[in-house]
């Protein structure tokens, strides 16, 4: 079997899981941006823009377009920061739009002709990489405080300000670190591609995105990385259906939101066993209670001495 067939297929999949994840923490703390594409376009013309017209390496490029993606998601999450639901999808969408309208008319990057010229550098080992890195702050940020934090404010942010949580920083923190993400796979993507289009950022290369995340699933690290690859493959594997494929294609994702709502993957609870196919991975944790273990817990000398002594 000759592995450069499927080359191209394995990269596109690595990217997608990078970019899905960026969008999962973007969507920790409760806001789902439908402006994925245009953030992944900004560092995808970013580090073109670097390596094309000033001759920088390709590494420090993919860096500095990271950051710009950070700075980008930030801006986004302090403009809807008191904005919510339907109103808070809308703001990203035409955010989206609005930065790719300002690429179709800025002649410095290409324009309506797109930017090209872009050199080759983006290999299987690079999108391994990129992968690899994203699972791991994608793993490092959702076990972590700050991730804890997020979803107090995804799942009740009254609460979760209540308790001394920062609404706008946790915000902030998770659109800069999935922005950051997201920018980087659209930079390697650029340098595979070799060309980058205005019409990349547009809101349908985003929904790709968003049903990578519903499908898999958004409450689980692993749901966007199973629906990126999932999908990703799946219009490949139904090549042998012909003119049916994307048909079959749509029903299989129009039979999981309707099946399972919450995504194929959904986060067990905290103390509960973990089982696959009757094999129980993590065993369950029974929770005391309370008064038992304040009865079992010792008294501090300092008290015992006072009881002495009455």
């Amino acid at each position: 079997m000759n592995f450069a067939a499927f080359e191209p297929i394995v990269i596109f999949t690595l990217l997608n899981v990078v970019m899905a994840l960026g969008l999962y923490i973007t969507a920790l703390s409760g806001q789902l941006s439908m402006a994925t594409a245009a953030i992944a376009g900004v560092g995808g013309y970013t580090s073109a823009v670097l390596t094309v017209k000033f001759a920088w390496p390709f590494l420090p490029a993919v860096v500095v377009a990271a950051l710009a993606g950070a700075l980008v998601g930030t801006c986004l999450a302090l403009i809807t920061l008191k904005m919510r639901d339907f109103i808070l999808k809308l703001t990203t969408l035409a955010f989206g739009e609005a930065l790719a309208v300002l690429a179709f008319n800025f002649d410095y990057i290409g324009g309506a002709n797109s930017f090209t010229g872009i050199g080759l550098k983006t290999t299987i080992w690079t999108a391994l990489l990129a992968t690899a890195i994203a699972l791991y702050v994608a793993w490092r940020f959702d076990a972590s405080r700050l991730g804890l934090a997020s979803r107090a404010v995804r799942d009740d942010p009254i609460a979760a300000s209540a308790m001394g949580i920062s609404i706008a920083f946790m915000r902030a923190i998770t659109f800069a670190v999935g922005g950051a993400l997201v920018a980087m796979g659209g930079a390697i993507q650029g340098h595979y591609m070799l060309v980058i289009s205005p019409h990349d950022l547009g809101f349908f290369v985003s929904l790709n995105f968003i049903i990578f995340l519903l499908f898999g699933g958004l409450q689980t690290l692993w749901g966007p990385v199973f629906g990126a690859v999932l999908l990703t493959a799946l219009p490949e594997m139904l090549r042998f259906t012909n003119e049916y494929r994307l048909i079959l294609y749509g029903l299989i994702i129009v039979l999981v939101v309707l099946l399972r709502p919450d995504g194929l993957l959904t986060r067990t609870p905290t103390g509960r066993a973990v089982r696959i196919l009757g094999y129980t991975l993590v065993p369950a944790r029974p929770v005391a209670s309370r008064a038992s273990e304040l009865k079992a817990r010792p008294l501090p000398a300092y008290l015992l001495r006072r009881q002495a002594a009455e």
